[in-house]
């Protein structure tokens, strides 16, 4: 019997397809004027994204506690997965943040010392809404029903926006739970790679 994927690796793997699907959509370019299937394209990827996020979600709830919620393990709807998560006394979510200088004041050493970046930072409630707003691209639009012509030039720029919003929320963050937590770069260094530090709270680290 074959070892269980740490969890790490899992992690890893999760935002190394994240990173792809993000170069893609940039790739593509959209402006108002793009060709209708560019659209569906860029939306297929950024609710693929989500859905990354949220096995995220299980795999960081997993390596703190060593499980997940049964009813969550074999979902693969991101909107069902957050609102599973959210019914715990404590969220597993990404948080954007930034790294600073540790300021020394505390007479330690410390490896990391990370800032939340309020700014960038997206709440369940809006990646739940997102993730809902994206789904009317997986279907071809019923020539038939007015509210699709009427809100065709909302919907692209919706899908505009929705994907640079993604990007600078995941592109730097912190997910964990009971002390364990990964911190994610999505493009680091001068190669721009995908860089994930295992870490522990009360070890070397500072928030």
């Amino acid at each position: 019997m074959s070892k269980p994927t740490p969890a790490h690796q899992q992690y890893q793997s999760l935002m190394t397809n994240i990173r792809a699907r993000h170069e893609l959509v940039s790739g593509l370019g959209l402006r108002p004027s793009s060709e209708f299937v560019d659209f569906e394209t860029a939306a297929f990827h950024l609710r693929k994204t989500i859905e990354g996020v949220a096995f995220g979600c299980l795999v960081a709830l997993e390596n703190g506690l060593k499980k997940i919620p049964r009813d969550a393990r074999g979902q693969w709807n991101a909107d069902k997965i957050f609102s599973k998560l959210k019914k715990r006394d404590e969220l597993v979510f990404p948080e954007s943040f930034k790294r600073e200088n540790p300021d020394g004041s505390a007479g330690i050493v410390v490896q990391h010392h990370i800032v939340p970046r309020k700014e960038t930072n997206l709440t369940v409630e809006e990646v739940r809404n997102i993730y809902r707003r994206l789904h009317v691209w997986n279907h071809e639009w019923n020539p038939y029903v007015a509210e699709n012509k009427t809100k065709f030039k909302q919907r692209k720029a919706e899908v505009i926006e929705f994907g640079p919003k993604l990007w600078n929320w995941l592109v730097v963050h912190m997910i964990g739970i009971g002390g364990e937590i990964f911190l994610a770069g999505l493009k680091e260094g001068p190669e721009g790679r995908v860089n994930l530090v295992a870490a522990t709270k009360n070890h070397g680290m500072s928030f």
